[in-house]
């Protein structure tokens, strides 16, 4: 088991982040003051639409969560309850709703409406931990979600930021995994990264040293920022070359 470490999710976030942040409040900020320039009236009139449709959306997708996923508590998977309490205490923030999600993929994810923090995991995610009889790696994933919680991404214009602006939304996710890290460890990380990448059925047979050298081959390439650009999540093989301590990934190298 993972040994739970507390950190500062703050002290985790991707380089650049902060530059990006500011293009796409420039840039988003600008168009908002072009269309006011033209008129305040269809400004506002664009922004009270735009927000009853966010949180309409939001209102749906919380119904949708709470109508047809199964809430984790105490009582319910108390197993995996304890796991995201610990790690809210780790990174210092109240423990999100946390439901179970019946979904032919292995994911999560977390949303933010009004005051309420919900984290989403993907039955197979969980059944996948469990199938390769390592739960650390459920930790991680949980860990990865709540970190978007403890950096802010999930609030409202900062996620819509983050939707609209990709390069943006990579680096996220890179901070979220290095937080997750941090908390867990990164054999953890790399071991929920290899399962996210091959499924439960193919990871145990997975050459760890051959993947490793893959992903560090993947991290080098000219073309892999190219092949990310119209994605929001970086490629799997550049997170996992990250979960690489420096001293192996020289060995490999050589």
């Amino acid at each position: 088991m993972a040994k739970i470490k507390a950190v500062d999710a703050k002290d985790y976030i991707e380089p650049g982040t902060g530059f990006r942040v500011l293009i796409a409040w420039i840039v988003f900020g600008f168009s908002g003051f072009i269309l006011s320039v033209v008129t305040w009236g269809i400004a506002l009139l664009a922004f009270l639409i735009i927000a009853a449709i966010y949180f309409f959306r939001l209102r749906v997708i919380e119904a949708s969560i709470k109508g047809s996923a199964l809430r984790v508590s105490p009582k319910q998977f108390p197993d995996i309850y304890e796991m995201a309490e610990e790690i809210a205490e780790a990174l210092d923030m109240e423990t999100p709703e946390l439901y179970i999600l019946e979904s032919n993929m292995q994911n999560a994810f977390a949303i933010k409406h009004g005051g309420k923090r919900f984290v989403i995991l993907v039955d197979d995610m969980i059944f996948g931990c469990q199938m390769t009889q390592n739960m650390d790696t459920l930790r991680f994933i949980i860990a990865h979600e709540l970190a978007h919680h403890a950096l802010g991404h999930t609030k409202l214009f900062r996620s819509q930021l983050r939707a609209v602006y990709k390069p943006l939304s990579r680096l996220d996710e890179l901070s979220c995994d290095a937080v997750a890290a941090a908390v867990v460890g990164k054999e953890a990380a790399a071991d929920a990264l290899t399962l996210l990448l091959v499924g439960p059925h193919l990871y145990s047979q997975v050459n760890r040293p051959s993947l490793e050298k893959q992903s560090i081959q993947v991290e080098d390439s000219k073309y892999t920022k190219k092949a990310e650009r119209p994605l929001t999540h970086p490629l799997l093989l550049r997170r996992l070359a990250r979960m690489i301590p420096d001293d192996e990934a020289e060995v490999i190298d050589d």
